[in-house]
């Protein structure tokens, strides 16, 4: 994501294009995407443009740059988001983190939940934090841990989920960064040995580039569904075999995981139970979908969860009364169940 890093490997471009689009060796699957305003000549991608990755790259997510600091917001977050979900892929944001404390890790988290909300990205998406600049590298690795983990709890409070990006040299040395998370930044020259395996995500490149697409992207290979919203990464549509394999996997169950973590799935059953218009398996703020659960709970419909709708919920589904929402949580493990019986929860 820091376009500095290009210069550190601009020896290995050649190679590396080579490498990733030929696949005439083993290489790392573009998997990801994750764009910015510094990509297309300051241009966002159209929803052609997401296609065509998607048909002939195999992208299945991306990854766009929503927010920077307390203040800086993309100028080109909201159509990315926009054009990349309308061509079928998986959209999450990133923040470009100056912070080094806690006090202002919290105030750039709530920048950047505000700004993803702003332009649409879909709550149950990821918000990573790009944890890469100065200010993290002039402070101890405790102090690092703790804004990390003070930014996440600010996302996670919000409804998204959230993962951490770094470069490979920081892992465990300037920041913790636990096996099972992460998105891990290294380019190495030759990219035959699959790296970070332990992690989300590996971004093995930042000088990838496309036909039809102006400059050099940064590419990610995925190891887990954590970026596809709990969804097989392989079933993502990515070309027409893919697609009908995952067409015919789909019909042979439409059960949901009972795991109490609400993402693409629950929410798409959810519009379907209710028949709601637009079923896109996201919930956006304010929601049709909320307000229609709202409504049918006797509360305020806004369209936006909070500790008043949460509380009626809890109270309709029998599970403890808090106004909150620990990941897992029990009121939506409820609702999963309720949804794989085919009963409204509400």
């Amino acid at each position: 994501m820091n376009k500095i890093k290009q210069l550190v490997i601009a020896s290995a471009v050649a190679f590396l294009v080579v490498i990733g689009i030929g696949g005439t060796a083993h290489a790392a699957r573009t998997d990801m995407l994750d764009v910015s305003d510094y990509n297309n000549n300051g241009q966002s991608l159209t929803t052609q443009q997401f296609a065509n990755l998607r048909n002939n790259y195999g992208i299945k997510a991306v990854t766009v740059k929503i927010s920077e600091g307390q203040t800086w917001n993309a100028s080109t977050a909201k159509a990315n988001i926009a054009d990349a979900s309308q061509a079928g892929l998986y959209t999450n944001g990133y923040h470009f983190a100056r912070y080094n404390s806690v006090v202002t890790a919290q105030a750039e988290a709530r920048h950047a939940v505000q700004q993803a909300q702003v332009d649409g990205l879909g709550i149950g998406s990821v918000i990573v934090t790009d944890a890469e600049s100065s200010a993290q590298s002039g402070v101890s690795k405790e102090t690092n841990d703790q804004a990390n983990q003070a930014f996440a709890q600010v996302v996670q409070q919000a409804g998204y989920r959230c993962d951490i990006y770094t470069m490979g040299s920081w892992v465990n040395t300037k920041m913790t960064v636990a096996s099972g998370s992460g998105w891990i930044a290294y380019y190495p020259y030759h990219v035959t040995t699959d790296r970070y395996t332990d992690n989300h995500a590996w971004q093995f490149s930042s000088t990838m580039t496309f036909t039809g697409l102006s400059g050099r992207y940064d590419v990610s290979q995925l190891y887990d569904n954590y970026y596809t919203a709990n969804t097989d990464k392989n079933a993502v549509i990515s070309n027409a075999q893919t697609t009908h394999v995952a067409t015919q996997n789909a019909a042979k169950s439409n059960k949901i995981a009972v795991d109490g973590i609400p993402g693409y799935h629950t929410y798409l059953k959810l519009q379907q139970l209710y028949g709601m218009r637009y079923q896109d398996g996201k919930i956006s703020k304010p929601s049709a979908t909320v307000r229609v659960i709202q409504k049918h709970l006797g509360v305020k419909q806004d369209g936006y969860f909070g500790p008043v709708t949460y509380r009626a919920m809890q109270r309709k589904l029998g599970t403890p009364v808090d106004g909150k929402v620990s990941r897992p949580s029990l009121m939506w493990k409820q609702i999963q169940r309720d949804i794989n019986s085919g009963v409204k929860p509400f």
